[in-house]
C-alpha cells in the first residue's frame, strides 16, 4: 500500500472518527464472559504496556516540540505548540489515572480466584468491562491526537 493510501486512510478513519460516522464499527464491544484468568491477566498487561509505551512517547513529542525544526514565520506556531504540550500533560494525567485503575484491577484478577459464586463473577467481568471500555475509548482519543499533532508538524516542519 502506497504512503498516500495510508494517509488517506488514517485522515478518513479519523474523520469518520470524528463525525461519528463509524460509531457501531468502532464501539466497544465485550468479549470476556468465559475468558479464564489467565487471559484477563494478559489483557491487562497487554493494555498496561501500552499506556506506558504511550507515556514514553508523550516525552519525546515534548522534545519534538520543543526543538528549532519548524518553519519561520508560522500564524499561531507558539500558540499551537502549546495547545499540543498541555494537550500532552492532560493525556499523560489520564494515562496514568488508568495505569492506576488497571494496576488495581490486575490485583483483583489474581484475588479472582476467590470468587466462587455468579454474583461475585458478574460484578468482576462488570468492573472487567467498564475499565476496558475506558482503555478502548483512551486509545481511540491517543490515536486522534497522534494523528494531529502528526499532520500538523508536517505541516510546519523546516524542508
Amino acid at each position: 500500500m502506497l504512503a498516500s493510501q495510508k494517509l488517506w486512510m488514517l485522515k478518513n478513519y479519523s474523520y469518520k472518527l470524528n463525525h461519528k460516522k463509524m460509531e457501531t464499527i468502532n464501539a466497544y464491544k465485550s468479549f470476556n464472559e468465559n475468558k479464564s484468568i489467565e487471559e484477563l491477566e494478559f489483557n491487562i498487561t497487554n493494555y498496561v504496556t501500552s499506556l506506558e509505551n504511550f507515556k514514553f512517547e508523550t516525552q519525546f513529542y515534548k522534545v519534538l516540540l520543543d526543538k528549532p525544526i519548524f518553519k519561520p514565520h508560522v500564524m499561531n506556531l507558539y500558540e499551537t505548540i502549546v495547545k499540543f504540550k498541555n494537550e500532552i500533560n492532560s493525556l499523560n494525567e489520564n494515562s496514568t489515572d488508568l495505569l492506576n485503575e488497571l494496576n488495581s484491577h490486575a490485583h483483583h484478577i489474581r484475588n479472582k480466584i476467590e470468587c466462587d459464586n455468579v454474583a461475585c463473577d458478574s460484578f468482576f467481568i462488570n468492573e472487567h468491562n467498564t475499565l476496558e471500555r475506558k482503555v478502548f475509548n483512551f486509545k481511540i482519543k491517543i490515536f486522534n491526537f497522534k494523528f494531529r499533532l502528526f499532520q500538523y508538524i508536517e505541516s510546519v516542519i523546516n524542508n
